[in-house]
Protein backbone atom coordinates (compact mmCIF):
# COMPACT_ATOMS: atom_id res chain seq x y z
CA UNK A 1 0.00 0.00 0.00
CA UNK A 2 1.68 3.06 -0.44
CA UNK A 3 0.22 6.51 1.28
CA UNK A 4 0.58 9.73 -0.83
CA UNK A 5 1.15 12.95 1.74
CA UNK A 6 0.18 16.32 1.19
CA UNK A 7 1.49 19.09 3.16
CA UNK A 8 -0.42 21.72 4.45
CA UNK A 9 -0.86 23.62 7.46
CA UNK A 10 -3.82 22.94 9.37
CA UNK A 11 -5.39 25.29 12.03
CA UNK A 12 -6.98 22.71 14.96
CA UNK A 13 -6.59 25.12 17.22
CA UNK A 14 -9.87 26.67 18.53
CA UNK A 15 -9.43 30.44 17.78
CA UNK A 16 -10.64 31.13 21.40
CA UNK A 17 -7.75 29.77 22.68
CA UNK A 18 -4.28 31.61 22.67
CA UNK A 19 -1.71 31.15 20.57
CA UNK A 20 1.66 31.08 21.74
CA UNK A 21 4.74 31.63 19.56
CA UNK A 22 7.24 28.55 18.69
CA UNK A 23 10.22 28.94 19.75
CA UNK A 24 12.14 30.67 16.90
CA UNK A 25 14.74 27.56 16.77
CA UNK A 26 12.07 25.33 15.62
CA UNK A 27 10.65 27.56 12.98
CA UNK A 28 9.63 25.21 9.35
CA UNK A 29 7.75 26.86 6.80
CA UNK A 30 5.23 23.73 6.39
CA UNK A 31 4.43 24.29 10.55
CA UNK A 32 5.85 20.66 11.10
CA UNK A 33 8.91 20.79 13.49
CA UNK A 34 11.31 18.43 14.99
CA UNK A 35 9.88 17.26 18.29
CA UNK A 36 12.91 18.23 20.05
CA UNK A 37 15.47 21.83 19.78
CA UNK A 38 17.37 22.26 16.43
CA UNK A 39 17.78 19.03 14.11
CA UNK A 40 18.56 16.16 15.98
CA UNK A 41 20.50 13.27 14.65
CA UNK A 42 18.67 10.25 13.34
CA UNK A 43 19.27 7.27 15.42
CA UNK A 44 17.10 5.06 13.46
CA UNK A 45 15.72 5.99 10.37
CA UNK A 46 12.04 4.87 9.44
CA UNK A 47 11.17 0.97 8.13
CA UNK A 48 7.90 0.25 7.11
CA UNK A 49 7.17 -3.44 6.73
CA UNK A 50 5.72 -4.77 3.51
CA UNK A 51 3.13 -6.23 5.05
CA UNK A 52 1.42 -4.36 8.23
CA UNK A 53 1.94 -7.59 10.49
CA UNK A 54 5.94 -8.04 9.56
CA UNK A 55 8.25 -6.52 11.63
CA UNK A 56 9.63 -2.75 10.77
CA UNK A 57 10.36 0.87 12.60
CA UNK A 58 7.15 2.63 12.31
CA UNK A 59 8.58 6.41 13.03
CA UNK A 60 11.96 7.63 13.60
CA UNK A 61 14.48 7.78 16.61
CA UNK A 62 15.64 10.83 17.45
CA UNK A 63 18.98 11.28 19.29
CA UNK A 64 17.82 13.03 23.16
CA UNK A 65 18.74 12.71 26.63
CA UNK A 66 17.02 12.18 29.20
CA UNK A 67 15.30 15.43 30.37
CA UNK A 68 15.46 16.80 27.11
CA UNK A 69 12.88 18.85 26.45
CA UNK A 70 9.98 17.91 23.75
CA UNK A 71 7.77 19.95 21.57
CA UNK A 72 4.48 19.72 19.75
CA UNK A 73 5.81 18.88 15.89
CA UNK A 74 2.29 20.54 14.77
CA UNK A 75 -0.33 22.07 16.43
CA UNK A 76 -3.10 20.03 17.86
CA UNK A 77 -5.21 18.30 20.77
CA UNK A 78 -3.32 16.04 23.10
CA UNK A 79 -5.57 12.91 23.22
CA UNK A 80 -2.78 10.25 25.54
CA UNK A 81 -0.69 11.17 27.97
CA UNK A 82 0.20 8.18 29.94
CA UNK A 83 2.29 5.06 30.37
CA UNK A 84 2.12 2.04 28.01
CA UNK A 85 3.88 -1.00 29.22
CA UNK A 86 7.18 0.05 29.91
CA UNK A 87 7.15 3.79 28.85
CA UNK A 88 5.33 7.35 29.04
CA UNK A 89 3.67 8.01 25.86
CA UNK A 90 2.32 11.26 24.12
CA UNK A 91 -0.41 11.56 21.42
CA UNK A 92 -1.24 14.39 19.64
CA UNK A 93 -4.07 14.79 17.72
CA UNK A 94 -3.52 17.19 14.26
CA UNK A 95 -6.74 16.68 12.56
CA UNK A 96 -6.77 15.95 9.13
CA UNK A 97 -5.99 12.45 9.74
CA UNK A 98 -2.63 13.05 11.10
CA UNK A 99 -1.42 11.46 15.01
CA UNK A 100 1.70 11.87 16.09
CA UNK A 101 3.04 9.69 19.20
CA UNK A 102 5.88 10.37 20.95
CA UNK A 103 8.30 7.91 23.88
CA UNK A 104 9.61 7.57 26.21
CA UNK A 105 8.03 11.28 27.02
CA UNK A 106 6.60 13.02 30.38
CA UNK A 107 4.28 14.76 29.67
CA UNK A 108 3.76 18.14 30.90
CA UNK A 109 0.43 19.06 28.36
CA UNK A 110 -2.58 17.09 29.65
CA UNK A 111 -5.42 15.19 27.88
CA UNK A 112 -7.57 17.71 26.24
CA UNK A 113 -4.95 20.25 25.97
CA UNK A 114 -4.93 22.00 22.91
CA UNK A 115 -1.02 22.89 21.98
CA UNK A 116 0.58 24.67 19.59
CA UNK A 117 3.39 24.04 17.13
CA UNK A 118 6.54 23.95 18.91
CA UNK A 119 4.89 23.98 22.49
CA UNK A 120 6.78 22.60 24.80
CA UNK A 121 4.83 19.08 25.57
CA UNK A 122 7.25 17.02 27.91
CA UNK A 123 10.64 16.04 28.56
CA UNK A 124 12.56 13.04 27.42
CA UNK A 125 11.53 9.87 30.08
CA UNK A 126 13.10 6.35 29.78
CA UNK A 127 11.80 2.84 29.08
CA UNK A 128 11.59 0.55 25.86
CA UNK A 129 14.07 0.56 22.71
CA UNK A 130 14.70 4.53 23.48
CA UNK A 131 15.50 4.54 27.02
CA UNK A 132 18.01 7.45 27.83
CA UNK A 133 19.20 7.66 23.95
CA UNK A 134 16.49 8.83 22.05
CA UNK A 135 12.68 9.34 21.65
CA UNK A 136 10.60 7.82 19.06
CA UNK A 137 8.69 9.65 16.87
CA UNK A 138 5.60 8.46 15.25
CA UNK A 139 3.27 9.60 12.52
CA UNK A 140 0.07 8.00 11.03
CA UNK A 141 -1.86 9.32 8.24
CA UNK A 142 -5.35 8.02 8.51
CA UNK A 143 -4.22 4.64 9.92
CA UNK A 144 -1.38 4.19 8.19
CA UNK A 145 2.08 5.09 9.76
CA UNK A 146 4.10 6.98 7.43
CA UNK A 147 8.08 9.04 7.74
CA UNK A 148 7.71 11.82 10.04
CA UNK A 149 10.69 13.16 8.59
CA UNK A 150 8.67 13.59 4.98
CA UNK A 151 7.20 16.02 6.63
CA UNK A 152 10.15 18.25 8.20
CA UNK A 153 12.68 17.58 4.81
CA UNK A 154 11.81 17.22 1.13
CA UNK A 155 14.18 14.33 0.35
CA UNK A 156 13.19 14.04 -3.11
CA UNK A 157 15.96 14.32 -5.37
CA UNK A 158 17.94 17.53 -6.59
CA UNK A 159 17.07 18.11 -10.17
CA UNK A 160 19.47 20.79 -12.32
CA UNK A 161 17.65 21.73 -15.20
CA UNK A 162 19.16 23.59 -18.10
CA UNK A 163 18.87 27.52 -18.04
CA UNK A 164 17.27 29.63 -20.92
CA UNK A 165 18.87 32.22 -22.49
Amino acid sequence: MTVSVALTTVSTVPPSQPQPPAPAALSISSGWRWPLTGEPKIVEPFDKPAENWLPGHRGVDLGASEGDKVFAPQRGKVTFASRVVDRPVLVIDHGNGFKTSIEPVIAEAKVGDWVQAGAHVGNVGTGAHCSARCIHWGVRLNGEYIDPVLLIRDLRPSILLPLNQ
